[in-house]
């Protein structure tokens, strides 16, 4: 077995609007669209999200922006 480190990065971000169910879908959803980044965790409770991105793709600033607009779609 081979264990390769993995060059992702991660950034967690406040997500006030994560009221319901709905609005973390969508905003889980919408985050899985952004160029670069692997995967997305959802806290819906303490309403934060937390991306890992590949830094060779994109930059955390750019990973953030697109959150701000994936939240600004939420119905």
């Amino acid at each position: 077995m081979t264990v390769v480190a993995s060059s992702n990065e991660e950034v967690t971000v406040n997500v006030l609007e994560l009221i319901c169910r709905s609005c973390a879908e969508h905003v889980l959803a919408g985050c899985r669209q952004i160029a670069g980044v692997a995967s997305v965790a959802v806290d819906r409770r303490e309403r934060l999200i937390t991306l890992y991105f590949d830094p060779a793709v994109t930059t955390r600033e750019r990973v953030v922006a697109a959150v701000d607009d994936v939240i600004a779609t939420i119905p």
